[in-house]
């Protein structure tokens, strides 16, 4: 493993043990198996350290599973592909990361650009996700861009929750809110 590669996996270990604020340059060197002269060779500054942490840490995986299989439920194709966007159980890292990550978009050109990438890109995917059903005759077209932006507030509404609430940001709780508007936004008729 490359040396940057190493103090990435280092940090990323840390931050999901001991959340972000535990990141300084000594812990994560040392972490790493590196001088703190290396470490600051590959990241000059601990904002770009937290950057880079964050953007990790925020990462998420996102597919279009069974969207178009006609013959599963349309509401629990679209609560299936919406629950993956859900703050992943059990790791308030991702839920620091995804809040880092947005906090430093304020004032950090590189991090604004994350983010305006990543909610770009989850929001076409999300409006993909009905565009499918409101082709199959499951919501009105013209519903999918307003549905879409109720379901990404939804899904940031979540991690702030879980961010701010931990106690209370149940994951099964988090589902069956998603399951709720995947319920209400989809006409669960066959498709004609």
């Amino acid at each position: 493993m490359a040396t940057r590669e190493k103090i990435i996996e280092a940090a990323l270990r840390l931050a999901a043990a001991q959340g972000l604020s535990s990141l300084s340059v000594r812990s994560v060197a040392a972490a790493a198996g590196v001088g703190a002269t290396t470490l600051r060779h590959y990241f000059p500054t601990q904002a770009e350290l937290h950057l880079v942490v964050a953007t990790e840490l925020a990462r998420r995986p996102v597919g279009d599973l069974s969207i178009a299989d006609d013959r599963r439920d349309p509401s629990d194709r679209l609560f299936e592909c919406l629950a993956q966007l859900l703050p992943p159980n059990g790791r308030r890292a991702a839920v620091e990361g995804w809040f880092e990550l947005h906090r430093m978009s304020a004032s950090v050109p590189e991090a604004r650009s994350i983010v305006e990438g990543a909610q770009r890109s989850l929001a076409e995917r999300v409006r993909r996700w009905l565009a499918i059903l409101a082709v199959r005759g499951h919501l009105r077209p013209e519903d999918v861009d307003g549905y879409a932006s109720s379901a990404l507030a939804l899904v940031n509404g979540l991690y702030v929750r879980a961010l701010f609430q931990p106690g209370q940001a149940d994951p099964d709780a988090a589902k069956n809110t998603i399951r709720w508007f995947a319920e209400r936004v989809v006409d669960r008729r066959p498709a004609p």
